[in-house]
């Protein structure tokens, strides 16, 4: 059986509805405290990404992503911290529900998981490159080969 939309509910109204009543009872609040209406500039990745397709090795990858992480960092950190203060407001009125201040932390951990899990993957794949192969452990005093050949059953009766 396909699935079908539930009906609206006006116990739960839809995210465009309750965007358009915030913005139309904050008017006021903007009229004094009037904010960008465009995203801000995005950091200019054109020569990471340009530089990429020309790395032949993992430590000219490792420069990149190195070089890349430290020039995002600030920014990612510093949105990462903008939902931390956005979780602790405390309006007059009400403060948030413990939902949205869960939500707003786990958005900076994650911002911030993400720049430590990009460092840990640099890092892995130059353990790998640097780093020789394991040899086999071996128990001393055992010949090369512990490889034993199996008895071969023979083709006929025993006398």
């Amino acid at each position: 059986m396909p699935h079908q939309p539930s009906p609206r509910s006006p116990d739960r109204p839809e995210p465009g509805d309750l965007y358009r009543r915030a913005r139309r009872d904050a008017a006021p609040f903007l009229a004094s405290h009037p904010l960008p209406d465009q995203p801000a500039a995005l950091p200019d990745l054109a020569p990471y990404l340009q530089a990429l397709p020309d790395a032949r090795t993992p430590a000219e990858v490792s420069v990149l992503t190195h070089q890349l992480v430290a020039a995002t960092a600030p920014v990612l950190d510093h949105i990462a911290a903008h939902f931390v203060t956005l979780a602790l407001w405390a309006g007059t009125e009400h403060r948030h529900t413990p939902q949205s201040v869960r939500l707003l932390r786990e958005a900076a951990l994650s911002i911030r998981t993400a720049l430590v899990k990009v460092a840990e993957a640099d890092l892995e794949n130059l353990r790998a490159h640097y780093t020789p192969p394991a040899a086999a452990t071996e128990h001393p005093g055992a010949p090369a080969s512990t490889v034993t050949a199996a008895p071969v059953p023979s083709a006929g009766p025993r006398r």
